[in-house]
């Protein structure tokens, strides 16, 4: 068995813990190992046992089989020679027969039984291969020649009666008379007769006794093969639901691991990265709006004329908004950040082409709305005023925006001549930096996300896709059913309606007069309603124009920090490595102390420098913990803010709503003013549904005042969190500052330890491989400082990218101690199983045992029958023995019974 090895592929550990981990997964390895390697031994063991046992089991049968056969062909052959010798006695008596054809007949009959049916028959079962079906053809063919062989005893037995009786009816007494001593010997034959008689009697009982026992050995057999038989089936049945009990577990585990761990992981890992893209993205794009913003302020400085500067403000202004807009439009991964910036920035387009027109429909409003002209003018009146307000409308509209992008970049040319011109140089640069990066950054994520729908599309049942489909399902059908219900109960309403419609149609006549009362404070109200919404809308433009322009601010004084700071480090740096060249001229050490002072001071700087190093992680660390915190801070605010957002979105399509609900009030009862001349009924009828219309409509006022309250709830408490949030980004940038210190001193620190360290890297060339492992570490531990110090200076990216690289180790580790834990679990399931077997094993060799048991107690009760047969045949030499004085006078029987002493003798000694 081979052993497992696990190898975590990552950098070298950083802490105890890992380690910790390592030698745990280790411990782990090598306990399942011994555990293979003891139930493979195991395992082995019991194979051979069976193995022996099958070899066991199938010798004893052979022999048994064989010993039987042997058996009874060696008493066939006795009985027949006996046979044989009492049919040549009998022939002297026989006075038709000729002795020549008598023995030919015996002899063909002895060549017919032995051959073709005696022991070359049998031992070529004997020869047979030990297979099922090889095995029960052998039995057939022995239970074939058992019978036969019956069939041919039977024949010479029933021959050799036919012969005594007829030796017995013949009178040969009277012609054989030649001396009186024969005479009186077959007088006592003729006595003894009948003890022969029961001689064959008693043969032909034990030949048909032992054929008995020859069948019923055979028919053992035969049930023992189809046994084994069946018992080889039974095994190939278990082992196959074992392996398919085994594979079946196996694969559940594999699609449960991948279903229960993966799956979420996975999902939710594909989601933060779509969302880390989505921010890239508008990070990038940001950049490049403020890019061309400050291209064009750049060249307005330059001399052109304001009018000029007024065009391009609105041309760059609509550019930056259709940026902002086509960023709304992303593939279908974008998460909920990159919507709601996108529904922000078309909200942000939205509220500024209607404030215009809401800013002058609050001037011409009252001039040009006046119910009682509009009823009198005609269509096509009606239609050519409407035109006319619409390009006044659009005309103001234009003009609005002409001045706010006008003072929009007034402003960004005080900012701009207040810094100065040579911060655009360095922006650029920085912002050229970023983008390139961004770019790699977008180009890596797109990879992953093409590579996840691809194996979305290529395995869609296998991450769990079944489930989430039939959730999906079943909540699409309860969203149906509730919908239904709803419709059920907006159609009760309605009847209800109706019928309360119909019964208020006799009230309509009186209350058409308080109608064009109330649809003219109806009027006032809903314009009232708009230029509160507008005024609403246009604080919130502020609020967000505002929070833009500080939040740019900030991003900009940052940027500038740390490029100066960046360049204050180049310069020190070449200015020290200039230092240094000229000292390791002018330095020639004289002597062997000055070296070995040096390799002390190197050692002691050595050690100080991992102090420095020690305490500048923590710092760097703490420092990083407190920027995730504030960090975390902001995004919750903007959450909350987006969330506002939403809530005024939510308020305006509502008030959207409410307007068409009024227009088609209006269109119902201008429809009902035209139906009043036609007929009385249905001047009533329309009476009642407006006024009906008319107590919806006062509800309706009454909520939208209430949410216009709770608006402007919302927005002060908007205002005050900006506020908070004003003082919170202050107070960030004073712990930048001190955080960029901090690091101007570390960095002073290390470049003056890394001096140290070349001048005794010359000087130690003997502790070259020391120093080389020391200065990988420092060259690490220096490209971990400056890209921290890059982060801090305001690079969330990197900030971004870092907690990437980590989430993915992390999710990389834990997703192989995963893989371990469940390598493990299948380990010891395969264990468990691989013991059940054993156990099963374990049970059949019993099994094989007691059958073996069962056998030798058949093979003893053969051994004891062959014992008695032996007996019987002793006894018979007894009684041929006792009569042997008389039959020395007979030729032939003194050999028949020095014979059969010999076959004792010899069984005897065998015994």
């Amino acid at each position: 068995m081979e052993s497992l090895e696990v190898r975590v592929n990552g950098g070298e550990p950083c802490n105890g813990r890992s380690m910790h981990l390592s030698n745990n997964v280790k411990e782990n390895d090598n306990l399942d190992v011994e555990l293979l390697e003891d139930f493979d031994s195991y395992m082995q063991d019991v194979n051979d046992r069976l193995t022996i046992s099958r070899m066991v089991s199938d010798s004893v049968i052979k022999g048994m089989v064989n010993a039987v056969t042997e058996e009874a062909a060696d008493k066939i052959s006795q009985k027949e020679l006996e046979v044989t010798e009492l049919k040549e006695l009998l022939h002297i008596y026989h006075m038709g027969v000729d002795e020549k054809e008598f023995l030919g007949s015996l002899e063909m009959q002895r060549d017919s039984k032995g051959t073709p049916h005696g022991l070359p028959h049998i031992g070529s079962k004997d020869r047979m291969h030990p297979s099922s079906i090889e095995a029960v053809a052998g039995h057939d063919r022995i239970a074939e020649s058992l019978f036969l062989l019956k069939g041919a005893t039977n024949e010479l037995f029933k021959k050799l009666k036919k012969e005594i009786d007829g030796i017995r009816g013949c009178s040969s007494l009277k012609r054989i008379s030649s001396s009186s001593g024969l005479g009186d010997i077959l007088q006592d034959k003729v006595s003894d007769r009948w003890n022969v008689d029961r001689t064959l009697d008693s043969l032909k009982s034990t030949i048909e006794s032992v054929y008995q026992q020859v069948e019923e050995m055979v028919h053992l057999s035969k049930a023992s093969v189809y046994e084994w038989q069946q018992e080889l089936e039974f095994k190939e049945e278990i082992e196959a639901l074992v392996m398919q009990n085994c594979i079946c577990s196996a694969e559940e585990e594999i699609w449960d691991c991948y279903d229960g761990r993966k799956n979420v992981n996975w999902h939710g890992r594909m989601k933060e990265i779509s969302s880390i893209r989505d921010e890239l993205d508008a990070i990038s794009k940001s950049l490049s709006v403020s890019d061309n913003g400050q291209l064009s302020s750049h060249g307005s400085l330059e001399g052109e004329e304001e009018s000029s500067n007024g065009k391009k403000g609105v041309g760059s202004h609509r550019k930056d908004l259709n940026n902002l807009k086509s960023s709304s439009s992303l593939p279908s991964t974008i998460t909920t950040k990159a919507t709601t910036l996108s529904a922000s920035t078309s909200s942000l387009s939205s509220l500024w082409e209607e404030n215009g027109i809401h800013d002058e429909s609050e001037i011409n409003m009252e001039e040009h709305l006046d119910p009682t002209l509009l009823k009198h003018m005609s269509k096509e009146e009606l239609i050519s005023h409407c035109k006319n307000e619409i390009t006044k409308l659009k005309r103001n509209h234009e003009l609005k925006i002409q001045d706010l992008t006008e003072q929009h970049f007034s402003h960004r040319r005080e900012l701009l001549r207040e810094r100065g011109s040579s911060l655009t140089v360095k922006k650029h640069k920085e912002f050229d930096m970023l983008r390139r990066r961004i770019s790699e950054v977008i180009s890596k994520v797109d990879e992953i996300l093409v590579e996840n729908e691809e194996v979305a599309t290529l395995l869609p049942h296998t991450f769990g896709s079944n489930e989430e489909s039939l959730s999906s399902l079943n909540d699409r059908l309860e969203s149906l059913l509730s919908e239904n219900h709803q419709l059920r109960d907006f159609l009760e309403d309605k009847n209800r309606k109706i019928k309360r419609l119909s019964l208020q149609v006799s009230e309509a006549a009186e209350n058409m007069s308080q109608h064009s009362l109330a649809e003219a404070k109806l009027l006032k109200t809903t314009e009232n309603l708009k230029a509160a919404v507008e005024d609403a809308r246009f604080e919130a433009l502020i609020r967000e124009d505002l929070f833009a322009v500080i939040l740019r601010e900030v991003v900009d004084e940052i940027q500038c920090i740390a490029e100066e700071s960046q360049m204050e480090n180049s310069i020190m740096h070449e200015i020290y490595n200039s230092i240094l060249k000229e000292a390791l001229c002018n330095a020639e050490p004289s002597s062997k102390c000055e070296l070995e002072d040096l390799n002390m001071e190197s050692i002691i700087m050595q050690e100080l420098c991992d102090v420095i190093f020690k305490d500048a992680e923590e710092k760097l660390n703490n420092l990083n913990i407190k920027y995730m915190d504030e960090y975390e801070l902001r995004v919750s605010h903007e959450m909350e803010k987006r969330e506002k957002e939403k809530q005024l979105e939510v308020e305006i399509a509502n008030k959207e709503r409410l307007k068409q609900e009024v227009l088609f009030l209006g269109e119902e009862k201008e429809q009902l003013a035209r139906d009043s001349t036609a007929a009385l009924a249905n001047e009533k009828e329309r009476y009642e549904l407006a006024a009906q219309e008319l107590e919806n409509l006062r509800g309706e006022t009454c909520r939208l005042q209430k949410l216009i309250s709770e608006s402007v709830e919302e927005s002060n408490a908007a205002r005050r969190d900006l506020v908070e949030v004003l003082e919170q980004i202050e107070r960030h940038k004073v712990d930048i500052c001190k955080l960029e210190r901090k690091l101007e001193v570390t960095t002073k620190k290390l470049r003056e330890v890394e001096e140290d360290r070349r001048m005794l890297l010359d000087v130690n060339q003997q502790k070259h491989n020391v120093v080389s492992l020391f200065e990988a570490k420092e060259r690490e531990l220096r490209e971990q400082f400056e890209s921290m110090s890059v982060y801090v200076g305001g690079l969330l990216k990197a900030v971004t990218d870092f907690e990437s690289r980590v989430m993915q180790d992390i999710s990389g580790k834990c997703s192989r101690l995963n893989n371990l834990t469940s390598q493990s679990h299948l380990l010891k399931q395969k264990a468990n199983v691989l013991v059940r077997r054993g156990l099963l094993y374990k049970q059949r060799l019993e099994k094989k045992c007691s059958d073996l048991e069962k056998a030798e107690a058949e093979v003893d009760l053969l051994g004891d029958e062959v014992d008695t047969l032996l007996n019987l045949v002793e006894k018979i030499y007894i009684a041929l023995d006792h009569y042997s004085p008389i039959l020395q006078h007979y030729p032939g029987i003194t050999d028949i019974l020095k014979l059969v002493r010999r076959e004792l003798r010899a069984e005897i000694k065998s015994v």
